[in-house]
């Protein structure tokens, strides 16, 4: 029965030959997803501008720290210099712990543990063209405010909407406002003198360097954070 052996080893190229062309699309789908957890402070697109991280268009191939428009960490601009180029490899390492990869990186991102979200993401970033042109009509129109939720008593006593907004808060808001991120990273909070309306408005909008957060999370999302900053039991 050897001869069947070249012809089974001739299937199993053909199929790992095949296998990353379709894996590709769904590795780019995938890692859309994965990259809602990075929008906080990156953005992506034609319209990409810095926020609290840099653009992440035509990410292969960059030499790290580079843009000349966005003010680095010391730490990241001296790995550029030294010849860290991002590719697959790099980026991988880098997504999976920041801080460990890059001393002092100002990152505050812990890092995405599941080397499967690592290559996806990576596979949607790669995928991306260099910025284009801004198409959009010069004029810029003000968009009108929409009124904030009603936020009830009944709502934000409601445990379900606490525990919610706290898994949220220690999944992202933590990372600058936790206690881990003091000093230095953003302001300590005081829930008790800010109305629920201000916190969503912050949580929404943004300020300063503060992402808005409103492509980032749901409404029910931002309103759950808000209950949860406003509980009794807030621990930053």
């Amino acid at each position: 029965m050897t001869f069947l052996k070249p012809f089974v080893t001739f299937a199993a190229l053909l199929f790992v030959a095949a296998y990353p062309i379709q894996s590709s699309a769904q590795d780019t789908y995938l890692g859309e997803k994965v990259f809602k957890k990075c929008k906080a402070c990156h953005m992506v697109g034609a319209d990409a501008k810095n926020r609290l991280g840099p653009q992440l268009n035509a990410l292969d191939a960059r030499v790290a720290g580079s843009l000349e428009d966005f003010k680095y960490s010391n730490a990241m601009t001296d790995a550029g210099k030294e010849g860290l180029v991002w590719d697959k490899d790099t980026l991988d390492k880098f997504l999976e712990s920041p801080s460990k990869m890059i001393k002092k990186t100002r990152m505050s991102f812990p890092g995405l543990k599941k080397a499967e979200e690592r290559t996806n993401v990576i596979a949607y970033l790669f995928s991306l063209a260099p910025p284009t042109e801004n198409t959009v009509d010069a004029v810029a129109k003000t968009p009108t405010a929409a009124a904030p939720p009603e936020f009830t008593a009944e709502y934000m006593a409601d445990p379900a909407n606490i525990a919610l907004g706290g898994k949220l808060w220690f999944g992202q808001c933590t990372h600058c406002h936790g206690f881990k991120a003091y000093p230095g990273k953003a302001p300590k909070l005081a829930p008790a003198n800010y109305t629920a309306d201000f916190v969503y408005r912050r949580v929404t909008d943004g300020f300063k360097k503060m992402p808005a957060w409103e492509d980032v999370f749901t409404q029910d999302e931002r309103m759950a954070i808000v209950a949860y900053v406003k509980a009794k039991s807030f621990s930053p």
